[in-house]
C-alpha cells in the first residue's frame, strides 16, 4: 500500500518539480507510439497496484491507506492484455482533505492525486521518463523511484508482453542491496548456550550478589543456584527427554523463578499457568500440553489438582532431595525448548509458541554489549514470567525486584515501589506509563534510566515527556513468535512529521522483510506485511504442524539468510534511512493492554453460548489502552443480558480478552462477499448496558458526582447509581483511571482496593462523604487528557543524563 508519511492541510500549496529516468529503446518506442500514452496509463495502474492499490484505485475513508475495489475478472493478466485494457476512471471524487492517493485517467497525463491535486504526472519525452511530482506531497527520492518503476515496467512490456503482471520483478539493483543487505545487516553475536548456563557463569563470578529480592526476602546468587540445582535433581527422572515440558502453576514469588532455573537445569521447559486464569481456559491449555510433572507453590491453580501427573508438590520446602548434593548434568542444548507461551488462537482455541533457550541467549549478549547492564542495576519484575525482567538481570548479575502479587496492576504501588527499590530498569506498555506519569513517585525516581516500550503504539507525546525526564526510552517491536525483532533507541530526528504509524526503529539482531500479498519484496516506501527471520524466531506452534506451516515458512527471499522466516500479519514501511514504520495489521487482530487478542476466538466462545446463534467481535481504538472489544451478539430466540454473556466469556478467557461491551443486533452487516463487514460495527457503544440491577438515578450531589466520574471513564451517556462498574465494562486499568478521577474530584487518595471493593457509583459517593472537597474539572476530562504532575527533578535529571553519557552508560 502507498502510505503518505503524514496528513497535509487541504491549503498546503503544491510544489512541482521535476525528476527523470532513462528509458531502454524498446520501452522508448513503445511509449513514443501512437497509442503510448495509453500504455503509460495502464502501467502506471500496474505500478499502483503493485504498491498494493488493487486494479483501480478510489481514495480513503478516514485514513491513509488506500481503499480500493478490483473490478477486473483477471487477477493475473498478461502485461500486453493489461495495456489494453485501460479504460477512463472517474478523476472528480470528493475527498474532504483526508489524504488521497491516485485516481487514474485514459489521458497522456496520468495524474495520481492527493488532496484533489495531482501528485505526479508522467509522459515519455523521448529516451527519458519525464516524471512532474509535487514536492509538498511526494520527496524527490520516492519520485526518482517511482519513475524508475514505471520505466522498468515499460521495458518488460516491450521485451516481454506475454509475462503477467504478477511475474515482473519491480524492484530495481540498488533497492534490492538496501532491502537485503544495508538495512538487514549480518548477525554480530551469537550465545551458543542456554539460559541456565548463563546464569550458572554468572553465579560462579558473584554467588553473594542479591538475585531476587521480594519485599523483605532476598536471595542471592548462589542460594539460588543451589535450590535450583535441588530442584533439577527431583525432576530428572520425570524429564527423560531434553525439552520435556513440565507445568508450573503459581504466583510471583522467589519459589517460582527457583523452579524455573531447576527445570531448565533438569533439562525440561516449562508452561506457565498464571492462578488469575479461569479453571476452564486452564484445562484447555493442560489438554494441550501433555506435561510430563506439575509443579506448584501455594498460590498455583486448582484447576490442576486431582490431575494425575507425578511431582505435583514439588516446591515443598520440607521435601528431602532426591539425589546427592551437586549439580545434575546439563543436557540442555540451546534448541532446546526452554518454555511454551500460550496466546490467544485465530483457529477458537489457544496456540502455544515453542520458545526455544536461543530466542534469548543471543539477544541478551547483545543487549549487554548495548547497555551494560550490571550489578548495580535493580530491574521490576512485575509479570508472571517476563524474560526481560528476569533472565535478563540473572545472566548480567543484576537484581530482580519482584511486585507483589495482585499488586503489578496498581500504579501507585508501582511508582513508589520503583522509586523506593531504587529501581533502574523497567518494562511497560504505553497505556501503562501513562498511568504511571500521574504518579509523582514515578517522576522522581532517583535511580530509573531505561524505560523499555512495547506491546502497544508508542505516542510521539509520551516518548517526548519520558526523555524530558532524563530517561533513555526504547521503543521495541516484539511478538511471542520473534523476540524483540525491531528496537528503537534514540528520539526520532526533527522536523518531525504527523506520522500515523509508528516508528520502531531497525532489526537488532534479526532480519525483516517487508512483503506484498503474493510474498514479493515491495520498494523503499510501500507497505508490506513483515516477515522476519533470525535467532530470535521461535520454533512454532505446539503439536499444530499446520499453523506452524501456515506462518513459519522457508525463506525464499534471501538465499543467505536465515533458513525460515515468520510471517506476522503485521504491516510496514521502511523509511528513507531504513527504520521500519508499523501502520497496523493485515487481519482483525487487536492489542488489549498490550495482549495479543483473536477476535475470532472470541467470537467462538460467545457462539458456545446456547442463546447465541452468532457473534461479532471487533476492536475499536483507545485512547487511554490501545484498544477495547466490542461484541455483537445475534440471540438465538429470547436475547441474553450482556452481563450473563460478560460472564460466559470471563469463565473460558482471560480477563483482557472479555469485551468491555456486548450488544445485542438482530443481525451483522455483511459485505457484498458474505463477509461480516466488521467497519460497520466499529462503533463504541455509549448507552448503559441492560444489567442484572434496574436503572437507579442519582438522588444526591455526591452521588451524581460518582455516577458521572464512572461515565467518563467508561465513555457511557448515563449509568445508575447501583450498577457495578466492571458489568458496565470496566476492567483493572480503567479502575485506576477511575482513582484517579476520584482523587481529583475530591483531593484524597484511595487505595485501589477500596475503590475495587465499592463497585458502584453508590460506594464511590461514600468515598468521597468524608471530604468537603468539590469536583475538580479536571477529573471530568478523559484520563489521556489530564493534568500530569510537576517534573519536580529538571535539574536533576539533567545532571543524571550527563552522568550517564560520561559512564557510558547511555545505550549505543
Amino acid at each position: 500500500m502507498l502510505v503518505l508519511p503524514q496528513r497535509l492541510p487541504t491549503a498546503t500549496p503544491p510544489r512541482p518539480e521535476r525528476t527523470s529516468a532513462r528509458l531502454t529503446a524498446p520501452a522508448a518506442r513503445l511509449l513514443g507510439a501512437p497509442e503510448g500514452h495509453r500504455v503509460l496509463a495502464a502501467l502506471s495502474r500496474l505500478l499502483l497496484h503493485r504498491y498494493g492499490a488493487g486494479w483501480e484505485v478510489f481514495g480513503t475513508s478516514g485514513d491513509t491507506l488506500v481503499r480500493h475495489a478490483c473490478a477486473d475478472d483477471q487477477e493475473t493478466p498478461t502485461l500486453a492484455e493489461l495495456t489494453g485494457a485501460t479504460r477512463p476512471v472517474a478523476a472528480d471524487l470528493p475527498v474532504d482533505g483526508e489524504p488521497y492517493v491516485a485516481v487514474l485517467a485514459d489521458s497522456p497525463a496520468v495524474p495520481p492525486a492527493v488532496l484533489g491535486r495531482p501528485v505526479w504526472t508522467a509522459a515519455a519525452d523521448g529516451p527519458a521518463l519525464r516524471l512532474t511530482h509535487d514536492a509538498a506531497v511526494v520527496d524527490a527520492a520516492t519520485a526518482g523511484r517511482v519513475a524508475e518503476h514505471l520505466a522498468l515496467l515499460a521495458h518488460h512490456t516491450a521485451v516481454r508482453p506475454r509475462t503477467t503482471a504478477g511475474e515482473v520483478d519491480l524492484l530495481l539493483p540498488d533497492e534490492r542491496t538496501l532491502l537485503l543487505d544495508t538495512w538487514n545487516a549480518p548477525h554480530t553475536v551469537h550465545a551458543d548456550t542456554t539460559l541456565h548456563r548463563m546464569f550458572r557463569e554468572q553465579a560462579a563470578r558473584t554467588p553473594d550478589a542479591i538475585a531476587l529480592r521480594d519485599g523483605g526476602t532476598e536471595v542471592t546468587y548462589g542460594e539460588l543456584d543451589a535450590d535450583s540445582d535441588r530442584f533439577a535433581r527431583r525432576l530428572r527422572p520425570y524429564v527423560t527427554e531434553p525439552g520435556a515440558l513440565v507445568v508450573l502453576s503459581g504466583d510471583r514469588d522467589t519459589a517460582l523463578f527457583t523452579a524455573v532455573l531447576g527445570i531448565w537445569k533438569a533439562g525440561g521447559g516449562f508452561v506457565h499457568l498464571d492462578p488469575h486464569l479461569p479453571d476452564l481456559r486452564v484445562e484447555e491449555i493442560l489438554g494441550l500440553v501433555d506435561p510430563v510433572a506439575v509443579l506448584t507453590t501455594g498460590s498455583g491453580h486448582r484447576a490442576v489438582a486431582g490431575r494425575s501427573l507425578p511431582v505435583a508438590d514439588l516446591l515443598d520446602p520440607a521435601a528431602p532431595p532426591a539425589a546427592p548434593p551437586g549439580a545434575p548434568e546439563d543436557r540442555a542444548r540451546p534448541d532446546n525448548t526452554a518454555y511454551v507461551l500460550f496466546t490467544s488462537g485465530s483457529t477458537g482455541t489457544p496456540k502455544g509458541v515453542v520458545r526455544p533457550h536461543r530466542m534469548h541467549t543471543s539477544r541478551i549478549r547483545l543487549e549487554q554489549g548495548m547497555y551494560g547492564m550490571g550489578r548495580d542495576d535493580r530491574h521490576l519484575l512485575k509479570s508472571p514470567i517476563s524474560f526481560r525482567e528476569f533472565a535478563w538481570p540473572l545472566a548480567t548479575g543484576g537484581t530482580a525486584v519482584l511486585a507483589a502479587p495482585g499488586k503489578d496492576r496498581d500504579d501507585r504501588y508501582l511508582a513508589e515501589l520503583i522509586r523506593d527499590e531504587r529501581i533502574t530498569t523497567v518494562s511497560f506498555v504505553p497505556s501503562m506509563l501513562r498511568l504511571l506519569l500521574t504518579q509523582p513517585a514515578f517522576r522522581t525516581a532517583p535511580a530509573l534510566r531505561h524505560v523499555f516500550v512495547g506491546g502497544e503504539a508508542l505516542g510521539q507525546d509520551l516518548e517526548d515527556e519520558l526523555r524530558g525526564l532524563g530517561l533513555a526510552v526504547h521503543n521495541t517491536y516484539t511478538l511471542s513468535e520473534a523476540d524483540y525483532v525491531c528496537h528503537r533507541t534514540g528520539p526520532l530526528p526533527e522536523p518531525r512529521p504527523a506520522r500515523t504509524g509508528t516508528v520502531v526503529g531497525v532489526p537488532l539482531d534479526m532480519r525483516i522483510y517487508l512483503c506484498d500479498a503474493a510474498g514479493r519484496l515491495v520498494p523503499p516506501g510501500v507497505v508490506g506485511e513483515i516477515n522476519t527471520a533470525g535467532p530470535g524466531l521461535a520454533d512454532g506452534y505446539l503439536n499444530r504442524p499446520d499453523l506452524t506451516a501456515e506462518r513459519f515458512r522457508p525463506n525464499h527471499l534471501d538465499p543467505a539468510g536465515p533458513p525460515v522466516l515468520f510471517r506476522t500479519g503485521d504491516l510496514a514501511r521502511h523509511l528513507p534511512d531504513g527504520q521500519v514504520e508499523y501502520v497496523g495489521r493485515a487481519d482483525d487482530q487487536v492489542k488489549v493492554r498490550g495482549q495479543r487478542v483473536e477476535p475470532t476466538e472470541v467470537e467462538t466462545v460467545l457462539r458456545g453460548h446456547p442463546g447465541v446463534a452468532n457473534a461479532a467481535v471487533v476492536g475499536i481504538p483507545d485512547p487511554d489502552q490501545g484498544a477495547v472489544l466490542v461484541a455483537y451478539v445475534v440471540p438465538d430466540g429470547e436475547e441474553v443480558p450482556p452481563q450473563r454473556l460478560r460472564e460466559h466469556l470471563a469463565a473460558r478467557l482471560p480477563d483482557f480478552m472479555v469485551p468491555a461491551h456486548v450488544a445485542s443486533t438482530p443481525a451483522l452487516p455483511l459485505l457484498p462477499s458474505g463477509k461480516v463487514d466488521r467497519k460497520a460495527l466499529r462503533v463504541t457503544p455509549r448507552t448503559r448496558p441492560a444489567l442484572d440491577v434496574p436503572y437507579t438515578p442519582p438522588a444526591t450531589p455526591g452521588q451524581e458526582r460518582a455516577a458521572a466520574l464512572v461515565a467518563r471513564v467508561l465513555g457511557l451517556d448515563t449509568v445508575g447509581v447501583d450498577d457495578d462498574f466492571f458489568a458496565l465494562g470496566g476492567d483493572s486499568l480503567r479502575l485506576m483511571l477511575l482513582r484517579g478521577s476520584l482523587e481529583s474530584a475530591c483531593g484524597r487518595e484511595f487505595a485501589l482496593a477500596d475503590v475495587f471493593a465499592a463497585r458502584t457509583p453508590r460506594g464511590y459517593a461514600r468515598l468521597l462523604e468524608d471530604t468537603d472537597g468539590t469536583a475538580d474539572a479536571d477529573s471530568l476530562r478523559r484520563p489521556s487528557e489530564r493534568r500530569r504532575p510537576p517534573p519536580r527533578r529538571t535539574a536533576a535529571s539533567a545532571t543524571r543524563t550527563r552522568t550517564r553519557s560520561s559512564e557510558g552508560g547511555e545505550p549505543r
